[in-house]
Order: structure tokens, then C-alpha cells, then sequence
């Protein structure tokens, strides 16, 4: 069995009292798209600072392509592409000029490779940062992170602040990238329409905390939306095992159900008979909100370095 490109024991990451991440369990197998979603503050960016040595581990251990996220960071970020949520890039340089920095701190640069990159993401290696749109400021981002050829690729809110278009582009170029190449991705994201679209297995972090960790399609298998219509007047009580929350109108219920299978809608028709029940797959925003009971999207800051 293939050794994870990410473990974590127990990771912890304190800012004074106050916990941003505690004891993070996480394995993250070789060629895995994994999404850890939350909302803002919920600790995703200090979890993968501690992962990339750019922010002290207050207790725990975590491993990243084998190497000891405290002990060998510098290795670690040498063969990671890492795009952070604020691209930091001189504004003054061209794409050209951007390319040739980063360049020289990799020794597995490959000058084709980023290339075939910028050609790809129609990038003009002419252009000023300054002048470039928010999403090709991400694609060049991206082009940097990939040109030194990592087995791994860590991206953290990567395309917070661009468009829906964009976004969709963007991501649509990471998973093709990752396809192509075999590579391992780690995508952060409190936006999870775009997780959606590309997640293998998905993490919820909230509050410090991971809380689930699961196959993207299994975790959608098992919620559905369960829409009850009576003749007359509901019921006044009602329990039923795996109904997560009811929603009732006089003569109509909208149910999470969290643990739907064949057997649930005969189930819910011998409790409630004559009444009309329809189901309705849900998507991850949705099942987000039905498990943390708000959305994901939350302040753009972060109190106390938490994020």
C-alpha cells in the first residue's frame, strides 16, 4: 500500500489561547484531489502553514511527501507547488521576469515545462503583473507552482475573489494538470461549488476541528432533501432515525435525511401514510449547512492569525 503524501497526528497549532487548529488527524493517499473545506476561520490556512514549515507546530507531527513538516521544511517546499490565497509577486516585474525569480530557487526547474504552462494559460510573459486580471494573476500563480515539477500541489483559497467563469477555468486547469501528471492536490476552500467540481475526498474543518473525513460521492450518496406533501394537515410528532432537521409548513415538510438508502422513502411511507414523499440529491454546500448549520462563507479576515 502506497505511504500517504500527507499524514498528520494529532496537529495542533496555538496563537496564544486561542486553538486554530487542534489535533488534526489527516492521510492524504498518493494521486488524491482532497479538499478540505470550511469556513473562514475554521483553521485550513494555519493547518497548511504547520504542513509547509511556515508556522510552528504547537504539538503533534505531521509529514509531507515523507519529510517532517518541522524538521525538513525547506526540502518540503522545494518539491511542493504551494499556491497561497494572497499571491505574493513583485507587481512591477513581467511574467518573464516573475518566472526567472522563482526560478532560481528551485534546482528542478524546467524552462519548457513553464513554457508550455504559459502558453497553455495564455499568459504573455511581456505583461506586467500590475496588469494582468485577477484570474491570470492566479494562473500565473499556478504556473509557478508547477513548473518545478512537485508530486504535490497545496492550494489554499486559490480562487477566492475571481469570478465564476474564472473560477471554473481555473480549477478545470488544476484537475487536468493533476490528471495528466499523477500529481496529489490539496485544494482549501470555503467555496463549495468549486470543491464540488473536483474533490476525490473531502475534510470539513470547523472550529479547529476536522469533524468528517470522507469520499466526495460517498458523503453526497448518503444526504438527500426529502420533500413531504400531505393531503391534510402533518402530524404534530414525528422521529424517524437519520432525519438530520425538519423543515414544516402546514402541509409540506422538507427533511435532511443523512442516512438515505433504498429503504429509507418505504420507511418514511409506512410512518406517514398517504402522503407524498419525492427525494432530491444535495450538494455539498447544502449538506455543509445541514451538518455545521451555517454556510461555509464567512468573514474575509481572520481573528488571531485563525484562518
Amino acid at each position: 500500500m502506497n505511504e500517504p503524501v500527507i499524514r498528520t497526528e494529532k496537529l495542533t497549532k496555538r496563537y496564544g489561547k486561542k486553538t486554530a487548529v487542534a489535533e488534526a488527524a489527516l492521510a492524504v493517499a498518493p494521486g488524491q484531489v482532497f479538499a478540505l473545506m470550511g469556513r473562514n476561520g475554521a483553521g485550513k490556512t494555519s493547518l497548511i502553514r504547520m504542513l509547509l514549515g511556515l508556522t510552528p507546530i504547537s504539538a503533534g507531527r505531521a509529514t509531507v511527501l515523507g519529510l517532517d513538516s518541522e524538521k525538513q521544511h525547506v526540502a518540503i517546499r522545494q518539491r511542493v507547488g504551494y499556491v497561497p490565497e494572497a499571491h505574493h509577486m513583485y507587481r512591477w516585474m513581467t511574467v518573464a521576469e516573475i518566472v526567472r525569480f522563482t526560478a532560481s530557487f528551485y534546482p528542478d526547474w524546467n524552462e519548457k515545462l513553464c513554457a508550455d504552462y504559459l502558453k497553455q494559460f495564455d499568459l504573455d510573459p511581456a505583461k506586467r503583473i500590475r496588469e494582468l486580471s485577477r484570474g491570470m494573476v492566479a494562473k500565473t500563480a499556478l504556473t509557478l507552482a508547477l513548473a518545478h515539477e512537485p508530486r504535490l500541489l497545496i492550494l489554499d483559497e486559490p480562487t477566492d475573489g475571481l469570478d465564476a467563469v474564472v473560477r471554473k477555468e481555473f480549477l478545470e486547469s488544476v484537475v487536468s494538470v493533476a490528471a495528466d501528471e499523477g500529481k496529489t492536490v490539496l485544494i482549501s476552500s470555503h467555496l463549495l461549488q468549486d470543491v464540488e467540481r473536483v474533490a476525490d475526498r473531502v475534510a470539513l474543518m470547523e472550529e479547529s476541528r476536522i469533524t468528517l473525513v470522507e469520499e466526495a460521492e460517498a458523503l453526497k450518496s448518503r444526504f438527500r432533501e426529502l420533500k413531504v406533501t400531505f393531503a391534510n394537515d402533518a402530524p404534530e410528532r414525528f422521529e424517524m432515525p437519520g432525519i438530520r432537521s425538519v423543515r414544516k409548513e402546514t402541509r409540506e415538510w422538507l427533511m435532511v435525511c443523512e442516512r438515505f438508502g433504498p429503504e429509507t422513502i418505504a420507511q418514511l411511507q409506512s410512518r406517514l401514510p398517504g402522503a407524498r414523499i419525492e427525494a432530491r440529491d444535495m450538494t455539498l454546500e447544502e449538506i455543509f449547512v445541514a451538518l455545521v448549520g451555517k454556510p461555509a462563507g464567512g468573514a474575509a479576515g481572520d481573528e488571531g492569525g485563525r484562518k
